[in-house]
Protein backbone atom coordinates (compact mmCIF):
# COMPACT_ATOMS: atom_id res chain seq x y z
CA UNK A 1 0.00 0.00 0.00
CA UNK A 2 1.15 3.77 -0.45
CA UNK A 3 1.76 5.03 2.58
CA UNK A 4 1.24 8.62 1.94
CA UNK A 5 -1.87 7.79 0.39
CA UNK A 6 -2.63 5.61 3.24
CA UNK A 7 -1.88 8.75 6.02
CA UNK A 8 -4.09 11.14 3.72
CA UNK A 9 -7.47 8.92 3.72
CA UNK A 10 -6.61 9.27 7.51
CA UNK A 11 -6.42 12.56 7.63
CA UNK A 12 -9.47 13.33 5.45
CA UNK A 13 -11.44 11.46 7.90
CA UNK A 14 -10.32 12.05 11.21
CA UNK A 15 -10.19 15.87 9.93
CA UNK A 16 -13.89 15.76 9.20
CA UNK A 17 -14.30 13.75 12.44
CA UNK A 18 -13.11 17.11 14.43
CA UNK A 19 -14.65 19.27 12.88
CA UNK A 20 -18.32 17.37 13.74
CA UNK A 21 -17.49 16.93 17.09
CA UNK A 22 -18.07 19.85 19.78
CA UNK A 23 -18.57 17.03 22.57
CA UNK A 24 -17.14 14.21 23.42
CA UNK A 25 -14.16 12.62 21.26
CA UNK A 26 -12.87 11.17 18.10
CA UNK A 27 -10.85 7.44 18.04
CA UNK A 28 -8.96 6.09 15.64
CA UNK A 29 -9.17 2.03 15.00
CA UNK A 30 -7.19 0.01 13.26
CA UNK A 31 -7.50 -3.72 13.88
CA UNK A 32 -7.12 -6.73 11.42
CA UNK A 33 -9.79 -6.97 8.24
CA UNK A 34 -12.12 -9.92 7.34
CA UNK A 35 -9.61 -11.19 4.73
CA UNK A 36 -5.71 -11.99 5.14
CA UNK A 37 -3.04 -9.35 5.16
CA UNK A 38 -6.29 -6.83 4.90
CA UNK A 39 -6.37 -3.67 7.81
CA UNK A 40 -9.37 -1.98 8.63
CA UNK A 41 -9.41 1.27 10.09
CA UNK A 42 -11.86 3.04 11.43
CA UNK A 43 -11.96 6.69 12.48
CA UNK A 44 -15.37 7.09 15.11
CA UNK A 45 -17.10 10.37 16.68
CA UNK A 46 -19.63 11.33 19.25
CA UNK A 47 -20.50 14.45 16.86
CA UNK A 48 -23.46 15.37 14.94
CA UNK A 49 -23.83 12.57 13.09
CA UNK A 50 -25.60 12.03 9.15
CA UNK A 51 -29.00 11.38 8.39
CA UNK A 52 -29.86 7.80 6.65
CA UNK A 53 -31.15 9.18 3.75
CA UNK A 54 -27.44 11.32 2.99
CA UNK A 55 -25.00 8.53 3.86
CA UNK A 56 -25.69 6.66 0.22
CA UNK A 57 -24.34 9.93 -1.02
CA UNK A 58 -21.54 11.04 1.00
CA UNK A 59 -18.85 10.35 -0.32
CA UNK A 60 -20.13 12.05 -3.65
CA UNK A 61 -18.08 14.94 -5.01
CA UNK A 62 -19.68 18.33 -3.18
CA UNK A 63 -22.40 16.26 -1.22
CA UNK A 64 -22.87 17.72 1.98
CA UNK A 65 -24.74 15.40 4.39
CA UNK A 66 -27.03 18.79 5.77
CA UNK A 67 -26.95 22.36 4.51
CA UNK A 68 -27.41 23.37 7.84
CA UNK A 69 -24.41 21.68 9.41
CA UNK A 70 -22.34 23.01 6.33
CA UNK A 71 -23.05 26.30 7.09
CA UNK A 72 -22.71 26.04 10.85
CA UNK A 73 -19.02 23.73 10.75
CA UNK A 74 -18.00 24.28 7.15
CA UNK A 75 -18.12 21.63 4.51
CA UNK A 76 -16.28 18.32 3.84
CA UNK A 77 -15.04 19.64 0.39
CA UNK A 78 -13.17 16.62 -1.79
CA UNK A 79 -12.35 14.93 1.04
CA UNK A 80 -14.78 12.11 1.58
CA UNK A 81 -14.47 12.07 -2.69
CA UNK A 82 -11.21 11.82 -2.97
CA UNK A 83 -10.57 9.17 0.33
CA UNK A 84 -13.03 6.56 -1.77
CA UNK A 85 -10.75 6.84 -5.03
CA UNK A 86 -7.50 6.51 -3.25
CA UNK A 87 -9.18 3.48 -1.18
CA UNK A 88 -10.66 2.02 -4.48
CA UNK A 89 -7.25 2.28 -6.22
CA UNK A 90 -5.54 0.15 -3.33
CA UNK A 91 -8.23 -2.34 -4.08
CA UNK A 92 -10.47 -1.39 -0.94
CA UNK A 93 -13.49 -0.50 0.11
CA UNK A 94 -15.09 2.70 2.31
CA UNK A 95 -18.00 2.87 4.65
CA UNK A 96 -19.94 4.64 7.12
CA UNK A 97 -22.40 4.15 10.17
CA UNK A 98 -23.82 6.87 11.52
CA UNK A 99 -27.01 8.26 13.67
CA UNK A 100 -28.35 11.78 13.57
CA UNK A 101 -26.87 12.86 16.80
CA UNK A 102 -25.28 10.47 18.21
CA UNK A 103 -22.12 10.08 16.06
CA UNK A 104 -20.20 8.64 13.38
CA UNK A 105 -18.39 5.89 12.34
CA UNK A 106 -16.02 6.14 8.86
CA UNK A 107 -14.51 2.88 7.90
CA UNK A 108 -12.62 1.76 5.14
CA UNK A 109 -10.53 -1.64 4.46
CA UNK A 110 -7.57 -2.41 2.51
CA UNK A 111 -4.98 -4.89 1.62
CA UNK A 112 -1.89 -4.38 3.10
CA UNK A 113 0.63 -7.35 2.66
CA UNK A 114 3.50 -8.33 4.46
CA UNK A 115 6.71 -7.08 2.78
CA UNK A 116 8.89 -10.43 2.55
CA UNK A 117 11.62 -10.90 5.47
CA UNK A 118 9.32 -8.61 7.46
CA UNK A 119 8.51 -9.81 11.08
CA UNK A 120 5.59 -9.38 13.39
CA UNK A 121 6.99 -6.73 16.06
CA UNK A 122 6.42 -7.83 19.84
CA UNK A 123 3.37 -5.85 20.78
CA UNK A 124 3.06 -5.90 24.95
CA UNK A 125 0.64 -7.78 26.37
CA UNK A 126 0.84 -7.91 30.33
CA UNK A 127 -1.20 -10.57 31.86
CA UNK A 128 -4.01 -9.23 33.61
CA UNK A 129 -6.15 -12.03 34.48
CA UNK A 130 -8.02 -11.48 37.36
CA UNK A 131 -7.24 -7.82 38.07
CA UNK A 132 -10.12 -5.02 38.40
CA UNK A 133 -9.60 -1.38 36.63
CA UNK A 134 -11.60 1.01 37.28
CA UNK A 135 -11.85 3.54 34.15
CA UNK A 136 -13.22 7.53 35.42
CA UNK A 137 -13.93 9.05 31.93
CA UNK A 138 -16.87 12.07 30.74
CA UNK A 139 -15.46 10.82 26.79
CA UNK A 140 -17.91 7.93 25.50
CA UNK A 141 -14.61 7.37 23.20
CA UNK A 142 -11.96 6.71 25.17
CA UNK A 143 -13.67 4.74 28.06
CA UNK A 144 -14.55 1.84 25.90
CA UNK A 145 -10.99 1.81 23.74
CA UNK A 146 -9.18 1.32 27.29
CA UNK A 147 -11.58 -0.86 28.31
CA UNK A 148 -11.60 -3.19 25.33
CA UNK A 149 -7.54 -2.54 25.29
CA UNK A 150 -7.29 -3.87 29.36
CA UNK A 151 -10.15 -6.82 28.29
CA UNK A 152 -7.70 -8.33 25.92
CA UNK A 153 -5.09 -8.46 28.37
CA UNK A 154 -7.51 -10.35 30.92
CA UNK A 155 -8.17 -7.65 32.99
CA UNK A 156 -12.05 -7.08 34.22
CA UNK A 157 -13.04 -3.42 33.79
CA UNK A 158 -15.80 -0.89 34.55
CA UNK A 159 -16.26 2.50 32.92
CA UNK A 160 -18.05 5.60 34.84
CA UNK A 161 -18.67 9.25 33.56
CA UNK A 162 -17.32 11.11 36.84
CA UNK A 163 -16.09 11.23 40.50
CA UNK A 164 -19.57 10.86 42.10
CA UNK A 165 -20.37 7.05 40.72
CA UNK A 166 -16.20 6.57 40.93
CA UNK A 167 -16.56 7.51 44.17
CA UNK A 168 -19.85 5.34 44.88
CA UNK A 169 -17.66 2.51 43.70
CA UNK A 170 -14.52 2.58 44.92
CA UNK A 171 -15.00 1.03 48.19
CA UNK A 172 -17.24 -1.57 46.93
CA UNK A 173 -14.32 -3.92 46.41
CA UNK A 174 -10.71 -4.14 46.24
CA UNK A 175 -9.35 -2.35 43.18
CA UNK A 176 -6.15 -3.32 41.27
CA UNK A 177 -5.83 -0.10 39.64
CA UNK A 178 -7.92 2.88 39.09
CA UNK A 179 -7.16 5.71 35.89
CA UNK A 180 -8.69 8.87 35.95
CA UNK A 181 -9.22 11.00 33.54
CA UNK A 182 -8.21 14.83 34.24
CA UNK A 183 -10.74 15.61 31.81
CA UNK A 184 -13.36 15.16 35.40
CA UNK A 185 -11.39 18.10 36.25
CA UNK A 186 -8.45 18.85 38.98
CA UNK A 187 -10.45 18.70 42.19
CA UNK A 188 -12.24 15.80 40.90
CA UNK A 189 -9.03 13.75 39.87
CA UNK A 190 -7.50 14.45 42.97
CA UNK A 191 -10.89 13.10 45.10
CA UNK A 192 -9.90 9.81 43.64
CA UNK A 193 -6.14 9.81 44.05
CA UNK A 194 -6.66 7.16 47.47
CA UNK A 195 -8.27 3.53 47.33
CA UNK A 196 -6.38 1.65 44.52
CA UNK A 197 -3.29 -0.37 44.50
CA UNK A 198 -2.46 1.52 41.26
CA UNK A 199 -3.54 5.00 40.67
CA UNK A 200 -2.98 6.48 36.91
CA UNK A 201 -4.11 10.05 35.94
CA UNK A 202 -4.67 10.77 32.13
CA UNK A 203 -2.99 13.95 30.73
CA UNK A 204 -3.24 15.95 27.96
CA UNK A 205 0.16 16.89 26.79
CA UNK A 206 -0.68 20.53 28.41
CA UNK A 207 -1.54 19.16 31.12
CA UNK A 208 1.66 18.19 32.36
CA UNK A 209 2.32 20.91 34.38
CA UNK A 210 -0.20 19.80 36.91
CA UNK A 211 1.58 16.27 37.55
CA UNK A 212 3.60 17.70 40.59
CA UNK A 213 0.27 18.15 42.19
CA UNK A 214 -0.94 15.08 40.63
CA UNK A 215 1.55 13.24 42.20
CA UNK A 216 1.64 14.62 45.53
CA UNK A 217 -2.79 13.75 45.87
CA UNK A 218 -1.27 10.42 45.82
CA UNK A 219 -1.44 9.53 42.18
CA UNK A 220 1.28 6.74 41.59
CA UNK A 221 1.86 7.59 37.37
CA UNK A 222 0.36 9.56 34.15
CA UNK A 223 -0.40 8.59 30.94
CA UNK A 224 -0.37 10.91 28.58
CA UNK A 225 -3.65 10.98 26.12
CA UNK A 226 -3.80 9.87 23.62
CA UNK A 227 -2.99 6.17 25.45
CA UNK A 228 -0.22 4.12 23.43
CA UNK A 229 -1.10 0.43 24.30
CA UNK A 230 2.98 0.63 24.64
CA UNK A 231 2.69 2.65 27.96
CA UNK A 232 -0.60 1.58 29.47
CA UNK A 233 1.20 -1.84 29.45
CA UNK A 234 4.20 -0.09 31.20
CA UNK A 235 2.31 2.32 33.51
CA UNK A 236 0.28 -1.14 34.71
CA UNK A 237 3.63 -2.88 35.64
CA UNK A 238 4.07 -3.59 39.26
CA UNK A 239 8.02 -2.81 37.87
CA UNK A 240 7.66 0.59 36.51
CA UNK A 241 8.85 3.33 37.89
CA UNK A 242 5.22 5.66 38.80
CA UNK A 243 6.69 9.01 36.90
CA UNK A 244 8.83 8.13 34.80
CA UNK A 245 8.73 9.54 31.47
CA UNK A 246 7.09 7.52 28.97
CA UNK A 247 8.64 5.78 25.63
CA UNK A 248 7.01 7.38 23.33
CA UNK A 249 7.88 10.79 24.70
CA UNK A 250 11.66 9.80 24.72
CA UNK A 251 12.02 8.58 21.40
CA UNK A 252 9.91 11.85 19.92
CA UNK A 253 12.64 13.92 22.14
CA UNK A 254 15.95 11.70 20.67
CA UNK A 255 14.55 11.76 17.02
CA UNK A 256 17.58 13.34 15.07
CA UNK A 257 16.85 16.52 13.53
CA UNK A 258 16.54 15.97 10.09
CA UNK A 259 18.97 18.09 7.47
CA UNK A 260 17.05 21.28 6.37
CA UNK A 261 17.49 24.94 5.57
CA UNK A 262 16.34 27.01 8.64
CA UNK A 263 14.73 30.07 9.47
CA UNK A 264 12.91 30.29 6.77
CA UNK A 265 10.09 32.73 6.17
CA UNK A 266 7.40 30.69 4.90
CA UNK A 267 3.88 31.70 3.53
CA UNK A 268 1.36 29.22 4.23
CA UNK A 269 -1.87 29.41 2.13
CA UNK A 270 -4.48 26.75 3.20
CA UNK A 271 -8.35 26.83 4.36
CA UNK A 272 -8.61 23.57 6.22
CA UNK A 273 -8.05 24.76 9.72
CA UNK A 274 -6.22 21.32 10.44
CA UNK A 275 -4.07 20.95 7.82
CA UNK A 276 -2.76 24.76 8.50
CA UNK A 277 -2.06 23.89 11.90
CA UNK A 278 -0.50 20.56 10.91
CA UNK A 279 1.58 22.44 8.59
CA UNK A 280 2.59 25.71 10.86
CA UNK A 281 3.62 22.86 13.66
CA UNK A 282 6.06 21.03 11.02
CA UNK A 283 7.36 24.15 10.57
CA UNK A 284 7.78 25.70 13.36
CA UNK A 285 9.40 22.30 14.60
CA UNK A 286 11.92 22.04 11.54
CA UNK A 287 13.17 25.63 12.86
CA UNK A 288 10.85 28.05 10.20
CA UNK A 289 8.99 31.10 10.59
CA UNK A 290 5.50 30.49 9.05
CA UNK A 291 2.63 32.76 8.28
CA UNK A 292 -1.04 31.15 7.68
CA UNK A 293 -3.58 32.90 4.94
CA UNK A 294 -6.60 31.08 4.65
CA UNK A 295 -7.30 31.65 1.00
CA UNK A 296 -5.41 32.68 -2.33
CA UNK A 297 -6.58 35.88 -2.14
CA UNK A 298 -5.24 36.64 1.20
CA UNK A 299 -2.15 34.56 0.18
CA UNK A 300 -1.01 36.95 -2.50
CA UNK A 301 -2.18 39.81 -0.16
CA UNK A 302 0.16 38.77 2.26
CA UNK A 303 2.91 38.07 -0.36
CA UNK A 304 2.86 41.37 -1.93
CA UNK A 305 3.05 42.84 1.18
CA UNK A 306 6.16 41.31 2.65
CA UNK A 307 7.97 41.77 -1.02
CA UNK A 308 6.65 45.93 -1.01
CA UNK A 309 7.92 45.87 2.89
CA UNK A 310 11.59 44.42 1.52
CA UNK A 311 11.16 41.31 3.70
CA UNK A 312 9.64 38.77 1.05
CA UNK A 313 8.94 35.09 1.96
CA UNK A 314 11.64 32.61 1.34
CA UNK A 315 8.92 30.22 -0.09
CA UNK A 316 5.43 29.81 -0.14
CA UNK A 317 3.67 26.65 0.10
CA UNK A 318 0.16 26.80 -2.21
CA UNK A 319 -2.74 24.61 -1.38
CA UNK A 320 -4.33 24.05 -4.92
CA UNK A 321 -8.14 23.77 -4.06
CA UNK A 322 -9.50 26.68 -1.89
CA UNK A 323 -12.25 29.44 -2.22
CA UNK A 324 -12.52 32.59 -3.56
CA UNK A 325 -9.36 32.20 -5.05
CA UNK A 326 -7.97 29.15 -5.66
CA UNK A 327 -4.03 28.04 -5.41
CA UNK A 328 -3.31 27.89 -9.44
CA UNK A 329 -4.89 31.82 -9.49
CA UNK A 330 -2.92 33.06 -6.73
CA UNK A 331 0.67 31.78 -8.72
CA UNK A 332 -0.78 32.79 -11.97
CA UNK A 333 -1.01 36.80 -10.06
CA UNK A 334 2.20 36.07 -8.23
CA UNK A 335 4.09 35.67 -11.14
CA UNK A 336 2.33 38.08 -13.33
CA UNK A 337 3.45 40.51 -10.62
CA UNK A 338 6.92 39.21 -10.42
CA UNK A 339 7.22 39.31 -14.52
CA UNK A 340 6.38 43.27 -13.77
CA UNK A 341 8.68 44.23 -11.27
CA UNK A 342 11.49 41.76 -11.88
CA UNK A 343 13.75 40.66 -8.94
CA UNK A 344 14.42 37.44 -7.57
CA UNK A 345 11.44 34.64 -8.50
CA UNK A 346 9.93 32.83 -4.62
CA UNK A 347 9.38 29.55 -5.07
CA UNK A 348 5.84 28.22 -4.67
CA UNK A 349 5.53 24.50 -3.58
CA UNK A 350 2.06 23.21 -4.01
CA UNK A 351 0.17 21.57 -1.12
CA UNK A 352 -2.73 19.16 -2.54
CA UNK A 353 -4.97 16.19 -1.44
CA UNK A 354 -5.02 14.70 -5.27
CA UNK A 355 -2.38 13.02 -5.95
CA UNK A 356 -2.86 11.60 -9.27
CA UNK A 357 -1.16 13.16 -13.07
CA UNK A 358 -3.74 15.83 -13.97
CA UNK A 359 -2.90 18.03 -10.36
CA UNK A 360 0.41 18.14 -11.18
CA UNK A 361 0.42 19.13 -14.48
CA UNK A 362 -2.13 22.06 -13.71
CA UNK A 363 0.69 22.96 -10.85
CA UNK A 364 3.35 23.22 -12.63
CA UNK A 365 1.73 25.03 -15.95
CA UNK A 366 0.73 27.88 -13.21
CA UNK A 367 4.46 28.73 -12.37
CA UNK A 368 4.29 26.29 -9.54
CA UNK A 369 7.96 24.71 -8.29
CA UNK A 370 6.97 21.58 -6.30
CA UNK A 371 4.60 19.39 -5.62
CA UNK A 372 4.07 18.13 -1.58
CA UNK A 373 0.72 15.65 -1.49
CA UNK A 374 -1.44 15.91 1.71
CA UNK A 375 -1.06 15.41 4.62
CA UNK A 376 2.35 16.39 4.92
CA UNK A 377 5.69 14.41 5.54
CA UNK A 378 7.82 15.74 7.36
CA UNK A 379 10.70 14.65 5.97
CA UNK A 380 9.83 15.15 2.24
CA UNK A 381 8.48 18.77 4.18
CA UNK A 382 12.12 19.69 4.81
CA UNK A 383 13.51 17.99 1.77
CA UNK A 384 11.53 19.99 -0.33
CA UNK A 385 12.65 23.60 1.23
CA UNK A 386 16.09 22.59 1.55
CA UNK A 387 15.85 22.06 -2.23
CA UNK A 388 13.89 25.55 -2.39
CA UNK A 389 11.72 24.23 -5.23
CA UNK A 390 14.42 22.90 -7.54
CA UNK A 391 14.11 19.89 -7.59
CA UNK A 392 12.12 17.03 -8.94
CA UNK A 393 12.51 15.46 -6.06
CA UNK A 394 9.76 17.52 -4.40
CA UNK A 395 7.33 15.76 -6.07
CA UNK A 396 5.99 13.18 -2.92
Amino acid sequence: GDAARLRQVLLNLAGNAIKFTETGGVALIAEKGIWPEEITFQVRDTGIGIAEEAQARIFEEFEQADAGSTRRFGGTGLGLAISRRIVERMAGRIGVASREGQGSAFSFSVPLPRPAGATRPDLPAPDLTGNSILIVTPSAVAGPLLARRLGSWGARTCVVPDEKVAGALLPERKWDAVLVDRAIGAEAARALAQGATRRIVLVTPGERHELDSLRQAGFAGYLVKPVRAASLAARLSAAADPFERQPAECEAEAAPSLAAAKGLAILVAEDNDINALLARALLARLGHRPMLAPNGAAAVESWLAAASAGTPYDVVLMDVHMPQVDGLEATRRIRAIEADRGGARTPIIALTANAFGEDREACLAAGMDGFLVKPLDREKLAEALTSRGRSASLAA
